[in-house]
C-alpha cells in the first residue's frame, strides 16, 4: 500500500491555507498584543490614581489629627478655668 501521492494542486492548496492560518494567527496575536498593552496601562493609571489617594488620605488624616489635638487643648484649657 502506498500513500496517495501529492498533487501540485493538492500541495499548493494546503500551502496557501497553512498560509492562511498563519496570517489569521498573526493578526490574532497583534490584537491580543494591543489589549495587553492596553491593560496595562489602565493598571498604571490605577496605580497612579491609588498613590494619589494615598497622599490625599494621609493628609487628611494629619489634619483630623492636628484639629483633634487642637479641640483637645481647647477643651482643657476651658475647664481649669
Amino acid at each position: 500500500m502506498m500513500a496517495n501521492p501529492l498533487t501540485p494542486e493538492m500541495t499548493t492548496s494546503s500551502l496557501q491555507e497553512t498560509q492562511k492560518q498563519r496570517r489569521k494567527q498573526a493578526k490574532r496575536e497583534s490584537k491580543l498584543r494591543l489589549k495587553v498593552e492596553q491593560a496595562k496601562g489602565d493598571v498604571q493609571r490605577a496605580e497612579q490614581k491609588i498613590a494619589k489617594a494615598r497622599v490625599d488620605y494621609e493628609g487628611a488624616s494629619a489634619r483630623l489629627h492636628t484639629l483633634e489635638e487642637e479641640l483637645n487643648r481647647m477643651q482643657g484649657g476651658s475647664e481649669h478655668r
